[in-house]
């Protein structure tokens, strides 16, 4: 993601919700605020093009709309020569949007066949029926307000975007791509604008940073409109810089002992591979020392690509044995074994992350329910979205239309930290929560959650907090992923993202 602004802290990168972004407005109506967003985008395309670029903007029939023409305004008082496509009567457009149209046609002459010839601009009133010739198109169909399914006319401006794009045109998207719903990161139908780029105003949306939404966002800009927060959000941004700028310096007299002790609980047979990613990522991390108690017999003696990481059997001395932190699940299987030895390490007042098997079997247990939730000392649980859905005992498909919902009704309910895996990772912690920022589709491997067990519970055995530690993880994960990226790796193992961490 890129900013107009600085870079800044996960303070001052709210994520704010429609109805937020509305008092915001209000508050500020003696700005015109369409016009800054009308430069900004203005700006954005200039800086891609020439002047004898080919643009043309879609205008809806609300604010979004506007947008798109106080863009053309400006494009054309640049020298550009933008094609505007409205797609409502101007008598109907809201005050502001109306304001916009107005001043586009104030630089416009009338033309023929329903055309109206700018100076530099020409305003189609409705859709044309040849496929549109531009090297950029600006989607301004529909902001921050639309929770309903495209059709019609507008239905048909979004494949006039697509084909337009797949003919080479760059798309951007003013403020959210038309048919993403800006709160919860759905679509509000099957048919959507997929965007090359997204400028976001005055503050990031949820539905631009998680769930299905980030096939369509594209890369993601900001511009704040020159707008300051005074009170601090409760939804923010977390990425690798946040990540980096909350770590932990180390000590010159730091030793062993004093970067604590983790212990991973897992590995039944047949899943030995869990157990020994998750150590092995925790090592990598930081921790002074790792240990894995497995639950298979007999248990290996040695990791050969780890060493320095102990062994031992799943015995109720190695359960309570001394340890700053505990990760529990990695192929920890079902049995019956399993649950006793998860209900022994709930007991523990030390930090405990709970992942992928021991979610399942708390998801199936209201004893270790009441258990989790009972707990005094840090809970982190880290599902993915089936796993959360067990949990919360409701469909996947729930979990995913409202992933920042189910985060804090996990969050909720268990007393704990949550951390909703998936495109846009959620860790809330109760209060407030953050939205990942990293990462990619090289993560969608098997293996990799254990890697962030691993990685997390690391940070857990060296005394973090427990909320910054699971989103130092999350976003370090997600940077390894993109590390790999950058250098042109398009599948990779779960071991790949391990062997990135000391470079992070």
């Amino acid at each position: 993601m890129t900013s107009t602004q600085a870079s800044a802290t996960p303070a001052q990168r709210p994520i704010l919700r429609a109805d937020e972004l509305r008092q915001i407005e209000a508050r500020h109506a003696h700005i015109d605020l369409m016009r800054r967003a009308g430069m900004a985008a203005a700006r954005f395309v200039m800086a891609r093009t020439s002047v004898d670029a080919r643009i043309v903007l879609f205008a809806g029939p609300g604010n979004n709309g506007g947008d798109a023409l106080a863009c053309a305004t400006e494009l054309a008082s640049a020298g550009y020569a933008p094609h505007v496509v409205l797609l409502a009567a101007p008598e109907r457009l809201p005050p502001d949007a109306h304001a916009a149209w107005r001043r586009a046609r104030e630089i416009s002459t009338p033309g023929t066949g329903g055309d109206a010839m700018a100076g530099r601009v020409r305003i189609t009133y409705g859709l044309p029926t040849a496929p549109c010739a531009a090297d950029w198109v600006v989607d301004g169909l529909f902001g921050i307000g639309l929770q309903r399914p495209l059709t019609g006319v507008y239905a048909e401006a979004v494949t006039a975007i697509a084909q337009a794009r797949a003919g080479g045109a760059r798309v951007l998207a003013l403020d959210v791509p038309s048919g993403v719903d800006a709160d919860l990161g759905s679509m509000t139908s099957s048919c959507c604008v997929s965007a090359d780029h997204t400028l976001s105003f005055i503050a990031l949306k949820p539905g631009l940073l998680t769930g299905a939404a980030l096939d369509h966002v594209g890369e993601l800009h900001l511009d704040t409109l020159e707008l300051a927060f005074t009170q601090a959000p409760t939804l923010t941004a977390y990425g690798l810089n946040d990540a980096r700028s909350n770590q932990m310096p180390l000590a010159a007299t730091a030793h062993k002992g004093s970067r604590g002790t983790l212990r991973v609980i897992g590995g039944a047979a047949g899943m030995l591979g869990a157990a020994l990613l998750a150590s092995r990522a925790a090592m990598r991390s930081g921790a002074g020392k790792v240990h894995v108690a497995w639950l298979a017999t007999p248990h290996p003696q040695v990791d050969p690509l780890m060493p320095e990481v102990m062994m031992h059997a799943t015995t109720a001395r190695e359960v309570a044995a001394d340890a700053t932190a505990l990760v529990a699940g990695c192929g920890m299987g079902r049995s019956a074994q399993a649950r006793r030895v998860l209900a022994a390490l709930l007991e523990r007042e030390v930090p405990l992350l709970l992942d992928a098997d021991a979610l399942n079997l708390i998801a199936h247990s209201k004893t270790l329910q009441a258990r989790v939730a009972a707990r005094s000392a840090a809970t982190v649980l880290t599902p993915h979205p089936a796993e959360a859905a067990r949990l919360l005992a409701v469909r996947t498909s729930e979990v995913q239309d409202d992933r920042l919902h189910a985060a804090r009704e996990l969050a909720a309910r268990f007393h704990g930290i949550a951390v909703l895996k998936g495109a846009g990772t959620i860790v809330d912690d109760g209060r407030s929560a953050t939205i990942n920022t990293t990462g990619n589709a090289l993560l969608a491997t098997a293996g990799t959650g254990d890697v962030l067990a691993g990685m997390i519970g690391a940070l857990l055995a060296q005394g973090y907090v427990a909320a910054t530690a699971a989103r130092i993880g999350v976003a370090l994960h997600g940077a390894a992923a993109d590390a790999l990226s950058a250098r042109g790796i398009r599948h990779a193992v779960a071991s790949d993202i391990i062997a990135e961490i000391p470079t992070l």
